[in-house]
């Protein structure tokens, strides 16, 4: 599973983990996100409910709000991964070998978006 953070204030994806669905996985992507972006004001997740587990573990100070009405942009994004890169499409037509092309695939699409963004 890929997790990704999505900063507004950036309008991009600005960290992602590739891990399983567990409170070490949120965790992973909380600490990732804080060390690109620094200061968080807010955390939107949806329901799962590792990212309260991982919260409290780690005794996060912002805001966590479980609401899906907040968290579109990272649908977007995620929608985004499937359309344009082939091996996020169905597992039986494409899929990645090794973990290290996943993570070189990934590397790549966000560098190339980060470079076209306005901000």
């Amino acid at each position: 599973m890929i997790w990704t953070a999505y900063s507004r204030r950036h309008r991009r994806v600005v960290a992602y983990h590739i891990g399983d669905q567990g409170v070490r996985s949120a965790m992973a992507i909380y600490a990732l996100a804080k060390a690109t972006v620094g200061q968080i004001s807010t955390i939107f997740t949806d329901a799962n409910s590792c990212y309260h587990l991982a919260f409290e573990r780690i005794e996060a100070d912002e805001p966590h709000r479980q609401t899906k009405a907040q968290t579109h942009l990272i649908e977007s994004s995620n929608a985004s991964f499937r359309d344009m890169l082939a091996r996020f499409n169905r597992k039986t037509k494409r899929a990645s070998e090794t973990l290290e092309m996943l993570q070189i695939t990934l590397d790549i699409f966000l560098a190339r978006k980060r470079l076209a963004s306005p901000t």
